[in-house]
């Protein structure tokens, strides 16, 4: 467990008077899986080997090397870097909407969320620089939603009102920087590829 994510767990606990740690850790997951899905901030590169001519296929499945689970492809790319069409309508499968034409590796970028299994003592594993940027959105994700239990002895719904407004600014600035690569001042637009001239 990294020291950012015991801070979290006291700092919940601290604000949550009578919360056992397993609903903390619960809870710290739905977060962090909401966290995730909804910014697009924890990527990996994932490569798989194409065999061109030699066969037809054009459907691939892809695995993170992380304890993670694939929410969406974020981009597709050929041997040398130029970007391939593709979807992927079921994570983890990508598709590619003409087979390849010569044999290779391709690099399928993609958007991850947590996963089972945790680690031993429960804590989903994930980047820690992610929790190290954004720990007090994420805590306010916690404090929001075990503070809106029912019949428990920290319901406050002002307050999870406030923290889960919180939770979702922080959402909205941790997507806003993973579509700009944490590059202040970028643009979010990329040049159009249909200007692009690919090198023979």
């Amino acid at each position: 467990m990294s020291y950012d994510t015991e801070r979290l767990i006291k700092n919940a606990r601290t604000a949550l008077p009578g919360a056992v740690d397993s609903v903390i850790l619960l809870e710290l997951f739905n977060v962090l899986n909401e966290f995730f899905q909804d910014t697009n901030i924890w990527q990996e590169d994932i490569a798989f080997t194409v065999l061109g001519s030699e066969t037809t296929d054009t459907i691939f499945y892809i695995e993170p090397e992380s304890v993670s689970s694939v929410v969406r492809l974020m981009s597709l790319k050929d041997s040398v870097g130029f970007p391939i069409n593709g979807n992927m309508a079921i994570p983890g499968e990508v598709t590619l909407l003409t087979p390849p034409g010569n044999a290779g590796t391709y690099v399928a970028t993609v958007s991850l969320t947590v996963n089972d299994p945790t680690q031993r003592d429960g804590y989903p594993e994930f980047p820690e620089w992610i929790l190290n940027k954004y720990s007090l959105g994420i805590l306010d994700g916690v404090l929001g939603r075990m503070m809106s239990q029912p019949s428990k002895p920290y319901l406050n719904i002002q307050l999870a009102t406030y923290h889960t407004k919180k939770f979702r600014n922080a959402v909205s600035v941790a997507s806003t920087e993973s579509d700009h690569r944490n590059v202040y001042g970028r643009q979010a637009w990329a040049f159009p590829q249909t200007f692009a001239t690919r090198r023979r």
